[in-house]
């Protein structure tokens, strides 16, 4: 039965690691009596009988010649090298060299691998803080050569705290025999896997620049770098996964290191981005438009960095950031509202609906601003169609507050436009679901139109199906934003009819597109960047029809107060006819 060397434990005659701790097992080598019987056994006497000569000559091949020691029989099993034990507690693999390395931590109670407690005793097997088993674990290090002590050890004392927190988590650093080791902590997260979201990338993109701007304050670059070296934490942040040498510039190389630093960064950016570099041929009015319209890009910030406009990590930090913060830190506007609805003169009873829903928060003096407005056309007839309005705004906003608003007061939240597009087209699927499943329910066709906006301070989402509308007032003028769903609308697109011919055509009530109608409805999304003094108006069509642009313009500019003009765009519909029921919602911003 082998013993082994290391625990003294022992095991059965086949093993070749121990059960106990795992170490290899001496090999049993016999002597050349031992070799001699065996091989004559193996060939000769009754036994022979039931043995092949190729089984016997396999046998005797196996077995060791005497006075051959490894080194001198090439199909001998190497014995590795010893580990070597590093401080007295760091296992390194025996042929270590400076650079990055795994290790092994053979004193593993001195710092608990689940939740960092140092408290427990030696010889500890669970954690007294958290219950996690200390067994000895492997962790990824970086080992620092003797001769280089410039670079012995991290710049971990960075005086900017935003930037040490991108570097690794360092567990330990231990110097032996004049050399130093940096143990650094495994999170278990992978890689940042590409592409990202251009504003997450640039959201990275600033904080490495701020870290760069912070080693080369130290005199230190950090070097080329791809996604595989960053992991993805909480909150779109990143941290570094592994570390280079970090090492010094020289002196009079500073400037081309600096280049070569950003010059990575940006190649990084390209990277978790997937910008192609395209050559563009554009006349001197397509440039002046691209310039104008992609001054905020990524692709201009690395153009910039390739020209030399941006030659600093602090520049580059500070240019990203601000790109950052203009798209997810709306500006914050007060929301004055006004609404009125209207039977009208024509019909009955009322089919539409509205909502209106605004939300401040003032904290440490800052302050923000969210809205839910949203104007319903129902259709179906009495007991069908103000019953469709009413599932429609209802299972809108049930969403909308639930899913965006609760998240958006949360504190530090940023604006992410995609979600929010999202949740705005999530929002009318959900309405016309309601719809279609009241419809069945009762046994009937009814529908409805709906023009919503979902407002955080000065960003608009506007979302839109059917016939009602949405419009931007802006300096006394009066723009539509939303698209009419209608066959006149079509009509009109294709040429077949004027513009003005909407409010007179025979089939310009025939709506294509409308809640309740199919379950696979088209959304359509408008994004607005909103001003002090702009108005938003929703409003379905028995109001612009009645009115028109030019007439809803001139009631506007006449009337300041949002309520007034609301009450004041209504009388002046039904004054006009009153053929629809009329709603109409008005949002200033101050």
């Amino acid at each position: 039965m082998p013993l082994c060397d290391v625990c003294g434990k022992d095991n059965r005659a086949s093993a070749r690691f121990c059960w106990n701790c795992a170490a290899s097992l001496p090999k049993l080598r016999p002597n050349e009596s031992d070799r001699q019987w065996l091989a004559n056994t193996l060939t000769s006497g009754p036994i022979a009988s039931s043995i092949t000569e190729d089984t016997a000559l396999l046998r005797l091949r196996d077995l060791p010649a005497a006075g051959v020691g490894p080194q001198e029989n090439p199909m001998e099993e190497q014995t590795p090298e010893a580990p070597r034990l590093f401080a007295g507690r760091y296992q390194l693999p025996a042929d270590a060299v400076p650079g990055p390395i795994t290790v092994v931590d053979t004193a593993p109670w001195r710092r608990c691998w689940a939740c960092g407690s140092t408290a427990n005793e030696a010889g500890e097997s669970y954690c007294i803080d958290c219950g996690a088993a200390l067994e000895q674990r492997s962790y990824l290090a970086r080992l620092f050569a003797d001769d280089s002590p410039d670079d012995r050890a991290l710049p971990v004392n960075l005086p900017d705290e935003a930037a040490r927190t991108l570097l690794p988590e360092l567990i330990d650093q231990v110097t032996d025999n004049g050399q130093s080791l940096v143990v650094l902590n495994d999170s278990g997260r992978g890689p940042i896997i590409p592409p990202l979201d251009e504003t997450l990338a640039l959201g990275v993109g600033a904080a490495l620049a701020r870290l760069l701007a912070a080693l080369h304050a130290e005199g230190r670059i950090l070097g080329r770098i791809t996604p595989v070296n960053l992991e993805a934490l909480a909150a779109g942040k990143t941290r570094l996964r592994g570390v280079s040498g970090m090492p010094r510039m020289a002196e009079d190389g500073r400037d081309a290191a600096v280049r070569a630093d950003l010059a990575d960064l940006a190649e990084l950016l390209e990277q978790l981005t997937e910008t192609p570099r395209t050559t563009q041929r554009l006349n001197e009015d397509e440039a002046a438009t691209a310039v104008s319209a992609d001054s905020d890009s990524l692709p201009t910030v690395l153009r910039e960095l390739r020209t030399g406009a941006i030659s600093s990590a602090t520049d580059l930090a500070g240019r990203l950031q601000a790109i950052v913060d203009e798209r997810t830190r709306p500006l914050a506007l007060r929301q004055i509202v006004g609404a009125h609805t209207d039977t009208g003169v024509v019909r009955d009873h009322n089919e539409d609906s509205y909502l209106t829903l605004s939300l401040g928060l003032d904290n440490d003096n800052q302050r923000q601003g969210w809205g839910i407005y949203i104007v319903s056309d129902g259709m179906g007839g009495h007991a069908a169609g103000e019953v469709a309005s009413s599932l429609a705004i209802r299972g809108a906003a049930e969403l909308l507050i639930s899913a965006y608003l609760t998240r958006a007061i949360a504190h530090d939240a940023a604006y992410d436009e995609v979600e929010a597009r999202t949740l705005v087209r999530q929002a009318l699927l959900q309405a016309n679901e309601a719809i279609i499943a009241e419809a069945r329910a009762q046994g009937n066709d009814m529908g409805a139109t709906m023009t919503m906006a979902l407002i955080s301070g000065d960003r608009a989402l506007i979302g839109n199906v059917g016939d009602s509308r949405t419009y931007l007032y802006r300096e006394g003028k009066l723009r539509r934003i939303s698209k009419d769903h209608s066959l006149v609308m079509r009509l009109v697109e294709l040429g077949q009819i004027a513009d003005d011919d909407i409010y007179t055509h025979p089939q310009r009530n025939a709506v294509l597109r409308s809640l309740g109608d199919k379950s696979n409805v088209e959304v359509d999304i408008f994004a607005e960047r909103l001003r002090p003094g702009d108005a938003l108006l929703l409003c379905t069509d028995g109001q612009w029809e009645m009115t028109r642009d030019p007439e809803m313009e001139r009631i506007l500019a006449r009337e300041a107060n949002p309520q007034a003009r609301c009450e004041a765009l209504v009388s002046a519909a039904n004054q006009a006819g009153g053929e629809d029921n009329i709603s109409v919602v008005l949002i200033h911003f101050a």
